[in-house]
C-alpha cells in the first residue's frame, strides 16, 4: 500500500477502544500504537515509561510530579512536563504517520493529525452503567468506586486533551466514525471499520 491510511480512535473509558483498535489493526494486518508512544515518549525524555499514564493525571489533566514519581524531573512544572509529553509524542505520532498505515489509540491523535489525507478518526463511547461493568470485568476495579473512576479518568483526558488542543474532548464534528458499544460489540465495530478502511484506501488509490 503505497498511500498511509491512519486509525485513529478516541475513546470514553470502558467503552472498547482499545479492544477495537487492536482487533482492527490485527484484521488489516498493519501496526497497532498505544501505550507505546508513551513509552517512546518517556525514553527521549528520560523518565520512567510508568509516568505518562492516565493514572497519573491529576485534576487539572496534567501529569502529576507528586510522590515517588518525581525522580528525575524535580525541576519541572506539571505543566512544562506535560507540554514536553505532548510535543514529543506529537513528532512521534507525525514521523509514524509518514513512514506506515497504523491504528493509534487516545494522545490526542485525531487533533494530532488531523491534516493527513489518510486519517479516518474515530470516537468510541458508551452508555456509563455499561462503561463501568466493563472496567470492572476487565481491570478489576472494585465495584464500589469503579463508577467514580470512570468519570474522573474521562474527566482528566478531556482536561488534557482540551487544554492542549483547543478543542472539546468527544465535539462528535471532529470524527469521521461514531461508535456506540452499548449497542455494537467489539467485533461489529471492527467489521464497521475494515469497511471504512477499505473505502479509504480505493479513494487514496
Amino acid at each position: 500500500m503505497d498511500k498511509k491510511i491512519v486509525v485513529t480512535i478516541s475513546r470514553e473509558y470502558g467503552s472498547y477502544g482499545r479492544e477495537i483498535g487492536r482487533r482492527l489493526a490485527q484484521r488489516l494486518h498493519i501496526a497497532y500504537y498505544d501505550k507505546e508512544i508513551l513509552e517512546q515518549t518517556a525514553e527521549q525524555l528520560g523518565v520512567s515509561k510508568m509516568f505518562f499514564t492516565d493514572e497519573n493525571l491529576n485534576d487539572a489533566g496534567q501529569f502529576s510530579l507528586s510522590g515517588r514519581m518525581n525522580y528525575g524531573v524535580k525541576y519541572l512544572t506539571e505543566l512544562s512536563l506535560s507540554t514536553k509529553a505532548y510535543d514529543t509524542a506529537r513528532a512521534i505520532m507525525e514521523e509514524l504517520a509518514k513512514n506506515e498505515s497504523m491504528v493509534l489509540v487516545g494522545r490526542c491523535a485525531n487533533y494530532i493529525l488531523r491534516h493527513e489525507p489518510g486519517i479516518i478518526s474515530v470516537y468510541c463511547y458508551g452508555d456509563l452503567e455499561d462503561r463501568v461493568r466493563r472496567v470492572i470485568e476487565e481491570y478489576h476495579v472494585p465495584a464500589g468506586r469503579t463508577r467514580k473512576e470512570v468519570l474522573d479518568t474521562d474527566r482528566k483526558r478531556a482536561r488534557f486533551y482540551e487544554y492542549f488542543t483547543h478543542r472539546k474532548w468527544g465535539d462528535l464534528a471532529d470524527f469521521d466514525v461514531l461508535i456506540n458499544t452499548s449497542k455494537k460489540t467489539p467485533e461489529e465495530a471492527v467489521d464497521l471499520l475494515v469497511g471504512v478502511f477499505e473505502e479509504k484506501a480505493k479513494a487514496q488509490g
